[in-house]
């Protein structure tokens, strides 16, 4: 299918060279719905999508979606059968991903097709879809964070629960001085999520776009300060070293020496799952704060995009649209498929508000739809943004053995990011 060049901006950052303004296309045929109805293809992973997608169906007979459950390295597939013409008309991915296939020019700009629909989403997800004057995906989750936290541990040695980093510090303090087998949180190398959603809760980022090139900002003041608040709580001991998702992590869980776990809203299933024995220990609060600031962090989510070279953009951007938006599709996602949405209506369906049990009857979600809210849209996803995940948590495994600093850290990954996008014939300022 020939494409055409927009006549929007390019997007300058992610130039590969001064031809660089030809590189975002879009596919200029096929948006006129043949005889008989328009056949989409849509592979995804959340649960719930073919209950979502029969709905759609049942109500929308000119447009009908096939649906494809992605499962094992399907998601790796998706680059090749793009660039061979032979991908589905939508797929979910990771939003961290969008980046690398733009540039790579995978993914249709919908733009043309997504008026009014920014303000129907959270401000940070309709950030991370967009790049220059272009919109690439929709939003379809996110994961706003909150501080999970053992409410015996902290009634039973008379800690208050901390809204700040620094009274974070303080309780760990606390609660050591009165059990020394009891930390307030734990440092995982191998999960560099934990570092990033603080990190963007703090108004930082690992990447910015320039006039005419990428930033990186790894090791920027937002990052050090993140570096900071850890290195007292790993210097003090007051955080226990422990990878991330292993039987060690959960089995300190289970044992109660870790008494809060920062981290996003889809967690508390994972925690209910593998800690059952905990049930009505835990509450959740909203993360600590940082000097003069009431944001929240982020971890972030998947989107749905439509590749170039897709026939039907308009009915697939149409269909995206209401999967993620339409108070009938969401209900269906957040109760099958237990997402946490990144619509606004989302945030106040039904669905999401209901009392947790194993939280002793908390609507947890309230904390974590209201921390949604206030996620900054400071956050800017890069190509390099797995690879910088990669060197960070290779750095981190040393901070843990007490090798090198967080700063010492941020500073060589900080080179190593530049070094990548550089590597990838990208303008790095």
């Amino acid at each position: 299918m020939a494409q055409t060049p927009t006549r929007r901006k390019a997007f300058p950052a992610l130039a590969l060279t001064a031809a660089s303004v030809l590189l975002f296309t879009a596919c200029s045929a096929g948006n006129a719905a043949d005889d008989g109805p328009v056949a989409l293809q849509f592979w995804g992973w959340a649960p719930g999508l073919e209950k979502a997608v029969d709905t759609w169906n049942e109500e929308n007979p000119d447009t009908q979606v096939e649906f494809f459950r992605m499962t094992g390295d399907d998601g790796a597939k998706v680059p090749a059968a793009i660039d061979a013409g032979t991908a589905p008309d939508v797929v979910q991915m990771s939003v961290h991903s969008l980046p690398g296939h733009i540039i790579n020019n995978r993914l249709a700009d919908i733009s043309e097709y997504t008026d009014g629909l920014e303000e129907q989403f959270t401000e940070s997800s309709w950030k991370g879809v967009s790049f220059g004057d272009g919109v690439y995906a929709i939003p379809q989750d996110s994961g706003p964070t909150g501080l999970m936290y053992r409410s015996d541990l902290f009634e039973q040695y008379g800690v208050a629960v901390p809204t700040t980093w620094d009274e974070y510090i303080e309780a760990g303090r606390k609660l050591k001085a009165a059990n020394p087998d009891l930390y307030i949180g734990q440092f995982s190398p191998n999960e560099s999520g934990l570092w990033a959603e603080t990190v963007w809760q703090n108004e930082g980022s690992w990447y910015g776009i320039g006039d005419d090139a990428w930033q990186v900002k790894v090791d920027d003041a937002a990052s050090q300060e993140v570096a900071a608040v850890w290195q007292t709580l790993l210097d003090e001991d007051l955080i226990k070293v422990v990878d991330m998702w292993t039987p060690e992590y959960w089995a300190e869980v289970n044992a109660g020496s870790i008494a809060t776990v920062n981290y996003a809203a889809w967690f508390p299933a994972l925690l209910e799952e593998s800690a059952g024995s905990l049930a009505g220990k835990w509450s959740v609060a909203p993360s600590p704060a940082f000097p003069g600031k009431d944001t929240a962090g982020e971890t972030g989510g998947s989107v749905d995009v439509i590749p170039q070279g897709t026939e039907h953009v308009k009915q697939a951007v149409e269909f995206t649209s209401w999967l993620n938006s339409s108070d009938e599709a969401l209900d269906i996602l957040i109760r099958d498929g237990g997402i946490f949405p990144s619509a606004r209506a989302g945030l106040e369906n039904p669905a999401l508000l209901e009392p947790e049990e194993y939280f002793g009857g908390q609507v947890i979600n309230e904390v974590f739809a209201d921390a949604a809210k206030k996620v900054p849209s400071a956050w800017v996803d890069g190509p390099g943004y797995d690879l910088a995940a990669d060197d960070l948590k290779d750095a981190f495994a040393r901070v843990g053995n007490k090798e090198i600093t967080f700063a010492e850290a941020l500073k060589a990954v900080q080179e190593s990011a530049v070094k990548d996008l550089k590597d990838m014939g990208l303008s790095v300022e």
